[in-house]
């Protein structure tokens, strides 16, 4: 799990400290920062997993228009800086503090600068990136030279299974970012398109033929929560076609034909689809979700349902010792804070061009009148409590 999450100059975050826990509701008027803490990681997501062919960090700005285009706009500091702290779920005595700084050179040019991992165990630090004068290396917590980095590459993307630091690109590779896009998940997939959802839905319908393959069970939870919270749905089919593709469709209960995804509402496709998150296999799974504004397209009532549900899974995944996945929202919903507890929730605002982040928790006043009920969250972000300081 990421305990803890530093950037400077990374669009408005020219300079933020984000302490982070299991499940984490980033709060805020727009144009606050909420994404752009989202697109640090999918930045970090993408410097550590490049597509075939690239190098990350040159890749990852390269998505963003270039490093300029990415480092804060209201001075002139030419360096990016990303530390992240990482326990390891299922050994809470072992930590790892990565960090990065990319520095804007001529033209555009992209120089690593620094690039380092340290593992802290029993009361000990073992550096696992080192760099020496013959240039940057992978090695283990007893010295050995595992891999040579080359420049410009992060040593992340190249890390091996048998290093020691391995344990937070295991934990990276399933992180998953999401903002779900109706109109994209209106169309057939091909059958082939289904291990893991797209993050915008795109392959929705053969998402859920895999996991109807892989866990009928799972695909059984699904289609019964849809059946109780859309009474017309008698149940939800996969249905292959001759081409090669697939297409989910339901059954109402009034209707002699199926209706096709083509034609179901987007409320009720946005709600299955994170059904299909919510009760998929422990190794169909996420480590990180990341989600971008999880109420759109959907009544209150659903929303109240999925986060009943998801607490109620997340229970159940660690009472069978598995680590539950971290969970990171943006929201500008009373509705999703009303779901809430204080402790989960972190206020973005920006002030003077840069993003800050307050943690309403830390208040005691707040705490007061949302222990005795005097007001609910979503009333406090109303008037503005969350985030005064």
């Amino acid at each position: 799990m990421i305990t803890r999450l530093q950037v400077r100059n990374f669009k408005s975050l020219r300079d933020v400290d984000l302490p982070l826990g299991p499940l984490n509701v980033l709060v805020g008027p727009n144009m606050g920062g909420k994404s752009n803490i989202l697109d640090l990681l999918t930045f970090l997501f993408e410097c550590w997993f490049p597509k075939l062919g690239t190098w990350g960090p040159v890749n990852a700005l390269a998505n963003r228009q270039g490093i300029e285009e990415v480092l804060w706009k209201g001075g002139q500091d030419k360096l990016l800086s990303i530390s992240i702290e990482f326990v390891e779920p299922i050994r809470a005595d072992r930590k790892f503090i990565y960090e990065i700084e990319v520095v804007a050179g001529v033209g555009g040019y992209v120089n690593i600068q620094k690039e380092t991992l340290i593992l802290q165990e029993d009361g000990k630090e073992q550096a696992l990136i080192v760099r020496h004068n013959d240039g940057t290396w992978l090695v283990n917590a007893n010295g050995d030279r595992l891999v040579a980095v080359l420049a410009q590459r992060s040593a992340m993307e190249i890390a091996p299974p048998n290093w020691d630091g391995y344990p937070l690109k295991f934990f990276a590779q399933n992180w998953r970012f999401y903002q779900f896009v109706p109109g994209l998940m209106k169309q057939a997939n091909q059958m082939t398109a289904g291990s893991v959802l797209d993050p915008h839905g795109g392959n929705l319908s053969a998402w859920l033929m895999w996991l109807q393959t892989r866990s009928p069970e799972a695909f059984g939870r699904i289609a019964e929560a849809a059946r109780d919270m859309f009474p017309e749905i008698r149940d939800l089919l996969t249905w292959p076609t001759q081409q090669g593709t697939v297409y989910l469709a339901s059954q109402e209960r009034d209707l002699l034909r199926p209706v096709s995804l083509f034609q179901m509402s987007d409320g009720e496709l946005v709600f299955i689809a994170f059904l299909s998150l919510i009760d998929a296999p422990d190794d169909l799974g996420g480590t990180l979700f990341c989600i971008e504004e999880p109420e759109n397209h959907l009544h209150p009532k659903l929303f109240e349902t999925l986060v009943a549900l998801l607490r109620q899974v997340r229970q159940e995944v660690a009472d069978r010792g598995v680590p539950p996945s971290q969970i990171i929202l943006t929201t500008q919903s009373p509705y999703v804070i009303d779901q809430m507890n204080l402790d989960e929730i972190l206020w973005v605002e920006k002030k003077k061009g840069e993003t800050k982040v307050v943690r309403p928790s830390d208040k005691a006043n707040l705490r007061k009148l949302v222990e005795d009920e005097v007001l609910g969250l979503g009333d406090l972000m109303f008037t503005g409590a969350l985030g005064e300081e």
